[in-house]
């Protein structure tokens, strides 16, 4: 059900947030500490390197639309680099690795649960003859946007997480973008994707607390049309005729496709997110129905370790953790790596382990352990120390 925005007074203005400050955002994870790896000397060291990597990385499409826990994009680099081949991620997300293969000139593949991951994903990668027509229609929509002053359909899942003009602003976007070219419509959502949670009152994109601040008239459509422009800059730096494929579905069932050299991923911590249910307001604007079931078949998540009890959480995550690497292993080609990047759970105050799982699966699908490492990430917001792990395998 929508309900259409009231009008009312200007309320006082706040400071303006600005969530494209480079200064207030870094991505990734905090800085590692005491570094180790074992098994292969030489790839051991390759995949110490990967875990020293933190903050923020403007190369190529990696700046645009933000996305929790995703790989370090230099991580991925390096790994990749080390690893001939072609490359899939059965956890893709925002689109990290398929990027870095892209960039590194492989075939790229790639599955995710959520619509949000793969309409990051596909604009991550998108073709650079799309840059101009995507600035073109983004001024047109920002335009609208800002001048026109008609009320607009809210979803109701939106109406307490925005001031009334700023949600009309993003219902008129919506609908203009439904008007655009089909060939562009893809990119345009993946923008206003990116702009709905810094409009909102929602706290950050791995957060639901209200921190209300006031976007003044006009600023929401501009903003739209800034994040556009960024976007066409961004890919037209991108190779053209890439092989990127990426696809709705489960890890645990859909092999990667025939002839993969190199599986390389990060999937769900145990316990740490709730990946799906967090787009809810992306779902809402975007038209996107909620992937129903795939909200209970989540690996990991942190709310069936809260429903289910620690025990029972953690058993059901070992038997996806089982099946995944199972059903991607069965697509390496011979002497085919996978490379595992996981970190331990925080449920409780108490570690969750996710090295052991994850060694013992590889092994069980039929994989060489080539080498590890491991490193100790703070966890500041808990005041706990996490390690986080990278595994590699080798199909025989």
């Amino acid at each position: 059900m929508a309900a259409k925005s009231p009008r009312h007074p200007e309320p006082p203005s706040l400071p303006v947030r600005d969530d494209d400050d480079p200064g207030l955002r870094v991505s990734g994870p905090p800085g590692a500490r005491d570094i180790r790896h074992a098994g292969d000397d030489e790839l051991g060291a390759v995949m110490a390197e990967a875990l020293t990597f933190e903050g923020r990385v403007d190369r190529a499409t990696h700046g645009f639309h933000t996305y929790p826990a995703g790989m370090h994009p230099d991580a991925a680099k390096v790994i990749i680099a080390a690893c001939p081949g072609a490359v899939h991620d059965p956890f893709c997300g925002g689109g990290t690795v398929l990027l870095e293969a892209m960039l590194a000139g492989r075939k790229a593949s790639g599955t995710d649960l959520s619509p949000i991951a793969s309409l990051v994903t596909k604009a991550r990668t998108a073709d650079p003859a799309l840059a101009t027509p995507l600035r073109a229609a983004s001024r047109r929509l920002a335009e609208l946007a800002r001048t026109t002053r008609s009320p607009v359909e809210v979803p109701e899942a939106c109406r307490d997480w925005y001031e009334p003009h700023v949600a009309e602003e993003i219902g008129h976007l919506r609908d203009g973008i439904r008007a655009e070219d089909a060939t562009v419509q893809p990119l345009l959502w993946a923008v206003l994707s990116s702009i709905v949670i810094k409009a909102s009152y929602r706290e950050s994109d791995t957060s639901n607390r209200k921190s209300p601040v006031h976007r003044p008239p006009g600023t929401t459509a501009i903003l739209f049309h800034k994040k556009a422009r960024e976007l066409g800059r961004m890919i037209e730096g991108l190779p053209s005729g890439a092989e990127v494929l990426t696809r709705l579905d489960d890890a645990r069932v859909c092999p990667p496709p025939p002839h993969t050299s190199l599986v390389l991923t990060s999937p769900p911590y145990p316990g740490v997110y709730d990946y799906l249910p967090m787009q809810q307001l992306r779902y809402a604007w975007l038209g996107i129905e909620p992937p129903g079931r795939a909200f209970s078949a989540e690996v990991g998540s942190r709310r069936s370790f809260r429903a289910k009890g620690r025990a029972e959480a953690f058993r059901d995550w070992r038997e996806d953790t089982d099946r995944w690497i199972a059903t991607q292993s069965q697509g390496l080609r011979r002497n085919g790596l996978m490379v595992v990047n996981v970190g331990d759970g925080l449920v409780g105050g108490r570690l969750v382990d996710a090295l052991s799982p994850t060694v013992q699966a590889m092994r069980k699908a039929g994989l060489e352990i080539v080498a590890r490492a491991s490193a100790d990430r703070p966890d500041h917001a808990r005041n706990a120390v996490r390690i986080e792990h990278m595994v590699m395998g080798r199909k025989p």
